[in-house]
């Protein structure tokens, strides 16, 4: 109990500090940085499984209450660039899979995975459940998420231009004008009805269920009519607690050989920001996306940690939330599945 307490602690006052130099994504980049230290180097870091479920559903709930029913109607123009981000990610899952397993960093079935553009929670989670080597998986996407909060917002930021807002007035005057008690009261209620939703999902075994059921059960309950102001504070608990059961995950002994690892690292980081770059320019000529909206739909991060840190760069599009949907269920549900039956042919 005192090295949770102490663990949260650390990481809130670290996230904070980063917070307040401005610097993009601070909360969970300061809460990673703390838990990684105080697990590896003191060997006192511990976050409960159950920190990691809450911050999940917090980030499925936020996801939830961003997107918009009038939002789908972009849909109709925009499905052009969501069959080809499909098509850039599961090239780049392929790519990274064979060439981490060229340089013999593991299996084939473990380096799929490890390319697999879901969050850090949920692709480990699918790798044990697949018989992969999960702390190799976990290695990777750690390397992937650091490069996606610490590397990539400030890429995304310095070389492409600011988006305008892109918010329905109504939407945001319909949240305005809620009584701060009855949205505090609806809040709840999204939260219980999430909550209860993830535990459900987690009892069928199904994929990432936390932030899935939880983001489709406050979907279904916004687009009802169900308007909620999600408050800014919490989705600053969301980040520490999500970065700091992430920092805890860290363990150097479990990761095999120096330079296999930085292999691995360089191929996945150098494919996964060529792709973003190239993909995001094509998307922009072809299409009229924005570059910066364009770029954050292929982060290097999962949908659920983006979603959290989206905001802190000035990013609150609704195609965003969407493809941000999108990714995160084809990340858990169908890509995994891709990943088995490639390794079963080439096994």
């Amino acid at each position: 109990m005192l090295q949770t307490v102490l663990t949260l602690a650390l990481s809130a006052a670290v996230g904070y500090v980063l917070y307040r130099k401005h610097i993009p994504a601070g909360m969970l980049i300061g809460a990673v940085i703390a838990s990684a230290v105080l697990t590896a180097v003191f060997h006192a870091g511990h976050i409960p499984g159950a920190a990691k479920n809450i911050a999940q559903v917090i980030a499925g709930t936020f996801i939830g209450c961003s997107a918009r029913r009038e939002d789908f109607r972009q849909l109709r123009t925009f499905w052009k660039p969501v069959l080809m981000i499909t098509f850039s990610l599961l090239v780049v899952n392929l790519a990274i899979g064979f060439l981490l397993c060229l340089v013999g960093y593991s299996d084939l079935l473990t380096c799929l995975v490890c390319a697999i553009p879901g969050g850090i929670a949920e692709t480990t989670l699918i790798a044990a459940d697949f018989g992969a080597d999960p702390s190799k998986v976990l290695l990777v996407h750690f390397c992937r998420l650091i490069v996606g909060l610490m590397v990539f917002p400030l890429v995304v930021e310095r070389f492409t231009p600011p988006m305008p807002e892109t918010a329905s007035v109504e939407q945001e005057n319909a949240a305005e004008a809620l009584d701060p008690r009855r949205n505090t009261l609806r809040l709840l209620a999204a939260l219980a009805v999430a909550s209860l939703c993830a535990w459900g999902g987690s009892l069928l075994h199904i994929p990432a269920a936390p932030v899935l059921c939880s983001l489709l059960s406050t979907f279904l309950l916004n687009v009802s009519g169900f308007t909620i102001r999600f408050p800014h504070w919490l989705r600053r608990v969301a980040q520490v607690l999500s970065g700091a059961y992430i920092g805890c995950l860290l363990d150097p002994s479990r990761f095999g050989s120096l330079l296999t690892v930085l292999w691995a690292v360089l191929i996945t980081t150098a494919v996964l920001l060529a792709n973003a770059a190239l993909f995001g320019k094509w998307m922009e000529k072809l299409f009229g996306v924005p570059m910066r909206e364009g770029m954050l739909m292929l982060t290097p991060a999962g949908a659920s940690d983006m979603a959290l840190i989206s905001a802190d760069i000035g990013v609150s599009s609704p195609r965003l939330i969407l493809v941000q949907i999108y990714r995160l269920i084809i990340a858990t549900a169908i890509f995994p599945q891709i990943c088995l039956l490639i390794s079963g042919l080439f096994t």
